[in-house]
């Protein structure tokens, strides 16, 4: 027995799928564009709507007030400073065991907490620029005000340094 060749039997199947298609026309519904599903009428364009001017994330006065808080912080610092000035002088030299030297650590350690408090302000400061740019709002004022109090905290920086080098 022979088998038959390969071709001849794709073309029957070729042959007796496409008698499937040929059946009747009127039992399937046509492919062709409706009337129901053009585009009819008449379209303008609607005049654009003026946008909402972008508002900034923080009144003046809030961004003021975190300056003030940041100053207030500061006057702190420099009040404590004198002191903490005297307590390194007085523990110069002196060993680690000494008692004037613990005194000058803690007053060191406390001097150090008050600049964070004036880096708190930074903190929230740096919040508000982040949210000013995520909203495309203006951040002028939020950068002034942050070149203000990183002036102050350079300043903290600088005293606590020559502060600890003295201890040295």
């Amino acid at each position: 027995m022979r088998k038959p060749c390969p071709s001849l039997l794709a073309v029957a199947l070729a042959a007796f799928a496409v008698t499937g298609c040929a059946g009747d026309p009127s039992r399937y519904p046509s492919l062709a564009v409706r009337d129901v599903e053009r585009a009819m009428g008449q379209f303008s364009p609607t005049a654009a709507e003026d946008p909402e001017p972008i508002r900034p994330v923080a009144s003046s006065a809030d961004i003021g007030a975190l300056t003030a808080r940041a100053q207030q912080s500061h006057d702190r610092f420099l009040e404590a400073q004198t002191g903490v000035t005297r307590l390194v002088e007085s523990a110069r030299g002196r060993g680690i065991e000494s008692n004037a030297r613990q005194r000058a650590l803690v007053a060191l350690a406390d001097l150090t907490a008050l600049r964070s408090d004036t880096t708190l302000a930074v903190g929230d400061l740096d919040l508000l620029k982040a949210e000013a740019a995520t909203t495309f709002a203006p951040t002028e004022e939020i950068d002034a005000a942050r070149e203000e109090v990183a002036a102050l905290l350079a300043e903290q920086d600088d005293t606590l340094d020559s502060l600890w080098e003295q201890l040295r």
